[in-house]
């Protein structure tokens, strides 16, 4: 069901009286009135894909009838000449030149004879006729599969590239050792190991602790376990060696039972409750839900007061199908124009967005690590800006308010970290800090929300 504006007479969304930025782009508000749905872009949409012609896939079926017969033809000739067909992929010069004598004339023999009747190519043949003749001469050196015979008493057979190991005198190294030669040389020590027992019991009270305190080890980086080795023991526990053991103690430790988090650990501030479930939407690449939305939107606010009001989660959502009726005592203890900025969190199925009001400059601008161009958002907050000023009797207020979407914004690479980019726009803008991070930075940033909310303040 629609919901018509509570003020028709409001003024329209003004969108000619700030030019465009050199990153931003400037939207408008159409006259409609209306607070419906989000509008889909069409132009936007992918075409589907079309398979291939029915010709193109009927030359390809043939095509692997043909390799597959050809394949089984040579399989049934290798069954009767296994060594011949194995030698024959690195003798194709020798075939080519026994084929052209073949072709240019010259004696025959029972070999070439029978490779005609068996249809064999010509090394085949060459390769068939000497062992023919071998057996009609009744060789008792005779090997099978086309070796040589064996040498007989007369020929000498020479070996090259001998190399012999021996002392520095000459002797030869079969006879017994001394044990003097067996003792290893002073220089070649046995390596200490990496870390001893007592840095392996202090890893593990290191990650008791940090179990304690945080009910899992999700925001855990091996660093900082690094660091803390390196402030008790005062040694440099940065080499790759030891860094190794150190990130295996913490994966054994971790498969124990009871350690990889304790379900009952509680986070409380204010009216926020956090469970392990909520807390665990920060690990890996889960989606934020609306708890750890709202309670880190209420440290941001808390980190500067007086200056930021952070809209609850569900207030958009609200606006959008409710109308202003529907959300005007959503501030009825809060003098909103007071403000320097409001931050409102958009959710819209399965994204999160954000939208920054500057009370002061009188912009809304839209935040959106998926650089997404949704126009009715923008709209509907302005159009709720002018029914609050009119009901809180502030005039300079009622009207002039331009809209922007932020194009130069840090951008995500996958789908998961919406919500995560949107709590750090919400922090960098409330502390007045340029955007310095990026989608290589969300794992590190992950971990330390999780830190913030679990100590109910911001890092600075």
């Amino acid at each position: 069901m629609r919901h018509s504006p509570v003020q028709r007479h409001l003024t329209p969304f003004a969108s000619h009286l700030l030019s465009p930025g050199k990153h931003d782009k400037l939207f408008s508000i159409r006259e409609d009135g209306c607070w419906d749905q989000e509008e889909e872009d069409k132009s936007q949409l992918k075409k589907p894909c079309r398979q291939p012609p029915r010709q193109q896939r009927r030359g390809r079926r043939r095509r692997v009838r043909e390799l597959r017969s050809l394949y089984l033809r040579f399989y049934k000739r290798t069954i009767s000449l296994p060594f011949y067909w194995k030698i024959w992929g690195s003798l194709g010069g020798r075939r080519r030149r026994l084929g052209s004598r073949r072709r240019g004339g010259g004696g025959g023999s029972a070999g070439m004879v029978v490779g005609k009747a068996q249809r064999l190519g010509p090394m085949e043949e060459q390769s068939l006729a000497n062992y023919m003749a071998d057996e009609d001469a009744g060789s008792t050196f005779r090997l099978p599969n086309g070796f040589s015979p064996l040498p007989t008493e007369s020929e000498t057979i020479l070996i090259s590239n001998v190399c012999s190991i021996g002392t520095v005198d000459g002797a030869a190294p079969n006879g017994p050792h001394n044990q003097a030669d067996l003792t290893p040389s002073p220089e070649k020590e046995v390596p200490a190991p990496a870390l001893n027992e007592e840095h392996v019991a202090c890893v593990q009270s290191i990650l008791d602790q940090f179990l304690q305190t945080y009910g899992s080890l999700i925001p855990l980086g091996t660093e900082e376990v690094l660091e803390k080795l390196e402030d008790v023991f005062q040694l440099s526990f940065s080499t790759p060696a030891r860094r190794a053991v150190v990130q295996h103690v913490i994966q054994s430790y971790q498969r124990l039972p009871g350690n990889n988090l304790m379900r009952s650990f509680r986070v409380t501030y204010k009216r926020h409750v956090l469970s392990m479930d909520d807390l665990g939407t920060l690990y890996g690449q889960n989606w934020l839900n609306d708890q750890v939305m709202n309670m880190y939107g209420d440290l941001v606010m808390d980190a500067v007061p007086e200056k930021v009001h952070f809209f609850n989660s569900f207030f958009y959502d609200k606006l959008r199908t409710k109308g202003y009726e529907g959300v005007k005592r959503w501030t009825k203890n809060v003098d909103i124009f007071s403000k320097r900025l409001l931050l409102i969190p958009i959710h819209l199925e399965v994204h999160w967005s954000l939208v920054c009001v500057d009370v002061s400059k009188q912009t809304i601008t839209y935040f959106d690590s998926q650089r997404t161009l949704n126009r009715r958002c923008p709209k509907h907050i302005a159009k709720y800006l002018q029914a609050e000023a009119i009901k809180k009797e502030r005039p300079e207020f009622e009207s002039d308010w331009k809209g922007y979407f932020k194009m130069n914004v840090a951008r995500q690479n996958n789908d998961s970290d919406c919500g995560a980019f949107v709590l750090q726009y919400c922090k960098f803008l409330a502390l007045e800090l340029p955007f310095t991070f990026g989608q290589q930075d969300m794992p590190k940033l992950r971990r330390q929300m999780y830190k913030e909310l679990c100590h109910c303040r911001l890092t600075m």
